[in-house]
Parts: C-alpha cells; structure tokens; sequence
C-alpha cells in the first residue's frame, strides 16, 4: 500500500448516546464467500477495517499453534469477496442455510477489498508469538452515517474493564450453523490466562488478551466460535464511547464453554496503524517510520 499523505488525528470516532443494540452494527464488518460470513473486523478510517491475520494465510494441516503455512492467499482470491457493513442481517431467507425470523432480507451495504497488509511476524513466528491482525483497504471510502461509524482506537496500555463485549455472526457453539442476525457475545477478563488442562497452545504472549465465557460450566454460555475470527473486542466508558481494545484471534477446537480465548491486544501495534492507515489521533509523542 502507498502511503497516504492524510492523518487523521482530528478523526472523530465517537458513539453515544445508544441505548439499543442495532446501534453497534456499523462497527462490524464481514467479507463473505457464497452467502457465509467468513471473517470480522471493525472500521478504524473512512479507507480502512482492522481484522485479524490468520485468515489471509494457507496453512498445512490441522495444527494451528505452532502453525505450518504455505503461503498467504492471492490477492485474486480475495478480491472476490464481499464486505458487508452497516446493518443487522447478512443474508435474507434461504433454503440452504439456517435462517433467522428478522432476516427477511439482507440490509446490509457492501464494499471491496482493495489490498491488505499483514503483519509478517504472525507467520514467521509460526503463529507461537500473537501478531495476529491485519489492515485491510477498501475500494470506495466509506459514508459515515448514523448507522456506518468508525470506533474509537485505544490509548496506550489502555485499562481493560472486566466484561467486554465481541459482535459478530459466528457459531454460538461447535454444533450450531450461524445466523444471519448479528448477535453480542460478553466474556470476562482473564488476566492471568488460565488455560484448561487440554489447551496446549501458548498464554505467555505479549499482545494476548485472555478472556472466559460468564458461565464455564455451562454449555449454552456465550463464547467466540468458527466464523467470529477478526470481530473486535470492544468496552464502553461512562460516556457511551466505544472503544476496540482486542481483535478476535482463536479459541480452542469445538468451541467449549471453558475454551481459554486470545485476542490480539490493539494498543500493542497503534504506531503502526498510524502509519499504514494515517489513524494517529490515540498516540502520544508520535513516531513515524522511514
């Protein structure tokens, strides 16, 4: 990607005053491949989506940590998928896959991929040391609207509240087929990552926030699932503002209700979003690249 020669540290990213959960869908972003949400993300600029990295890469085999990969997807590949944005139904009523009572039809906008940028460590690291997220640049700019509007950026070491909130249209659980109604899944705070016995993948990560679902024990819980990579974490102050505090990164196989969650932590890599999308307005004593 060029560099843009705009910065937007004037960039106004605040939401408030909601009072109903429809006002969080212009957060939310999803590119979709036949019909199925496969990844989601949230609106940093009007050019640019802050998601997660691992979907942009091949991988060889089941073993996700410590990753073998292949290579990353061509950009041919993903031109070919959709973003969808600003509404609460991603499909409308079909026979092929689960449907939901609202979704008559879709009311979502959509868009284009224009390029990505991922972060290399991710994959040279062999997905062992977080670094996983990625920009990706769309096509036309976005309208902000008073259902398109962009969250707020974290500041730096930014204090985390105890519950906080992913939006996204992934599976509730391993069993469930997804809906196309957008649904808010609550998780609570882990700070010192306690993985279950079974969870073999790594906790002492840098850029990891661990979270838990409200209820281990039990198995309707909510918790993350396949399709809810990439959804942004998102805590609200005493003013209503918004703010992404994580990206959605993994779980553990089958979704449990006690799966130890990652999520790559967004203050860990402000400089460079700064420096990629010009979305600087969150960094103190700013340094720029050469």
């Amino acid at each position: 990607m060029g560099k843009f020669s705009i910065k937007f540290q004037n960039f106004k990213c605040f939401y408030q005053n909601f009072e109903k959960f429809s006002h969080f869908f212009a957060f939310l972003k999803r590119y979709l491949i036949q019909g199925t949400n496969k990844l989601g993300g949230v609106i940093i600029s009007p050019f640019h989506i802050l998601t997660a990295a691992h979907p942009f890469v091949k991988f060889n085999g089941y073993s996700f940590i410590p990753c073998k990969t292949n290579t990353y997807r061509t950009i041919t590949e993903l031109l070919n998928r959709k973003i969808l944005f600003g509404g609460k139904c991603i499909r409308g009523i079909t026979d092929k896959m689960a449907n939901h009572r609202i979704c008559k039809k879709a009311d979502v906008l959509d868009n284009r991929i224009r390029t990505i940028i991922i972060d290399n460590d991710f994959v040279s690291e062999n997905c062992t040391k977080g670094h996983d997220w990625a920009i990706i640049e769309v096509e036309q700019p976005f309208i902000f609207t008073d259902k398109v509007r962009p969250i707020c950026l974290p500041l730096k070491n930014e204090k985390l509240q105890n519950i906080l909130m992913i939006f996204g249209w992934g599976r509730k659980h391993f069993f469930d087929d997804g809906s196309p109604l957008i649904h808010e899944t609550p998780m609570q705070l882990d700070e010192n990552c306690r993985a279950s016995w079974s969870d073999k993948m790594p906790t002492e990560v840098d850029d990891y926030i661990c979270m838990k679902s409200l209820n281990p024990k039990h198995y309707d819980t909510p918790r993350i699932c396949y399709g809810d990579s990439g959804s942004g974490m998102q805590q609200i102050n005493d003013k209503g503002i918004a703010t992404v505090v994580g990206i959605t990164s993994y779980g553990l196989n089958g979704c449990p209700p006690n799966e130890l969650a990652r999520f790559t932590r967004v203050d860990c890599y402000l400089d460079e979003i700064c420096q990629i999308t010009g979305v600087c307005y969150t960094i103190q004593n700013l340094t720029i690249f050469q």
